[in-house]
């Protein structure tokens, strides 16, 4: 008997033709539009719609599907797609909840438009086109009919807050030898990058008015020493490789200040005695967030003991969990099938690792990762125009992102390439 390590390029692409054969791409493209079309900008009253319209469409599949709830009653689904019990199990992941509206936009946010051969809308980048792409490869799957193992379809929200949807389901027993996460990477396969968590601090002065200025503790002040140190920070010390260290950074969102609870800013005589800074570390190593919010603390304490009469409190964000970093290892043989399947598809050799800027966005990969200490990848449609005005994906990025996750599911399945 002849035991098939791994696929060749004859079989590969054969298993492509059949892919292609039930690939209808005028249907996919709809899909994607239908769920463009659906707001699910994130934390909205309304964002549960678009898990009960997902989880009619995996219905009409034939999956068995389960919804789970977050504690603040957000909707997040599994959806199983069985071939046999006694084999391995890939996890696809991804979310539908979206950012928010920013300015700029020249077309319908909601409108799934497509314009040069790019299909624009509100996260079809972050990441309803990869979503998409997962719900078409099932059908396609499904059609093929494979022998081995199963596939688990994980479509959540919340990931925007920490990526609350996919612990959620993590909490209740999800789990698999391998993942594909569908966070867009222009498809390219990321096996690294950074984990992610937020901080505040706040910082409490007295007023006065700038006629008596020398008696006042000017919040406004005092917030922009703290910026002037933090943004020098290098909490990248520890690590050794080059590459890597480009992944640990401390970034400022935003500050405010201001006179009272509210940030009054119409009395410009009035020295402010409330100010608040809103910053996001990206870090590789857990045991570095110790050392991290010490750096921060210790720039605070400062200039609370220089400033004896303020306040200053420093807080990292407790209402949403850490986002872990991922650094996984993939075997030669799923590294030869990525190879065979982006030359097949693609046309181009597969760029697999750590890769900027993906590397630095954080996703529920981390989680799964965390958790399961199982191997798997980052990849999807979309990135070149992400979160921005006029979010858009190629055409022909979101049918090779089909293309992709079924083959790549076949190869990984029937052929023993999960270890």
């Amino acid at each position: 008997m002849v035991i098939i390590k791994f696929m060749d390029n004859k079989i590969l692409n054969n298993y492509l033709h059949k892919i292609e054969s039930y690939l209808d791409e005028d249907e996919a493209i709809n899909i994607l539009k239908s769920i463009i079309q659906i707001d699910s900008r994130t934390n909205s009253k309304n964002e549960n719609n678009i898990i009960e319209y997902w989880e009619s469409k995996f219905s009409e599949l034939g999956t068995i599907n389960k919804l789970h709830k977050t504690k603040d009653n957000r909707l997040n689904l599994i959806s199983n797609l069985n071939f046999s019990d006694n084999h391995k199990t890939i996890i696809f992941n991804g979310h539908l909840d979206t950012n928010h509206i920013g300015y700029g936009w020249t077309v319908d946010p909601f409108g799934g438009e497509i314009i040069n051969n790019h299909i624009h809308g509100l996260g079809v980048s972050n990441m309803k086109a990869s979503m998409a792409a997962m719900l078409y490869s099932a059908k396609i799957l499904k059609q093929i009919g494979l022998v081995k193992g199963k596939i688990v379809f994980t479509s959540v929200l919340g990931e925007l807050q920490g990526g609350i949807g996919t612990q959620t389901l993590l909490d209740n027993g999800l789990e698999g030898d391998f993942f594909i996460n569908g966070e867009p990477t222009d498809l390219n396969y990321m096996t690294i990058h950074s984990g992610t968590y937020s901080f505040v601090i706040n910082i409490i002065g007295e007023t006065r008015h700038l006629s008596k200025r020398e008696e006042a503790t000017d919040a406004t002040i005092i917030m922009n020493k703290i910026l002037n140190e933090i943004s020098v920070l290098d909490i990248s010390k520890k690590i050794i490789d080059n590459e890597e260290k480009k992944l640990n950074i401390i970034h400022i969102g935003s500050v405010r200040s201001g006179l009272g609870e509210q940030f009054s800013d119409d009395r410009p005589p009035q020295v402010s005695d409330n100010a608040i800074i809103h910053g996001s570390v990206r870090f590789t190593n857990f045991d570095d967030i110790k050392i991290t919010n010490n750096k921060i603390e210790n720039i605070t304490s400062k200039y609370k003991k220089l400033y004896p009469k303020s306040n200053i409190i420093f807080n990292i964000q407790s209402n949403n969990p850490i986002m872990p970093p991922i650094k996984t290892n993939l075997t030669q043989n799923t590294i030869d099938l990525i190879n065979k399947s982006n030359i097949l598809i693609k046309n181009s050799n597969a760029i697999i690792g750590q890769i900027l800027p993906y590397s630095l966005y954080g996703t529920d990969a981390g989680h799964i990762v965390n958790k399961l200490k199982i191997p798997g990848f980052v990849m999807g449609s979309g990135g070149k125009y992400n979160t921005q005005p006029d979010e858009r994906v190629s055409l022909k990025d979101y049918i090779d992102n089909i293309k992709l996750y079924c083959l790549l599911s076949i190869g990984l399945l029937e052929q023993n390439n999960i270890h």
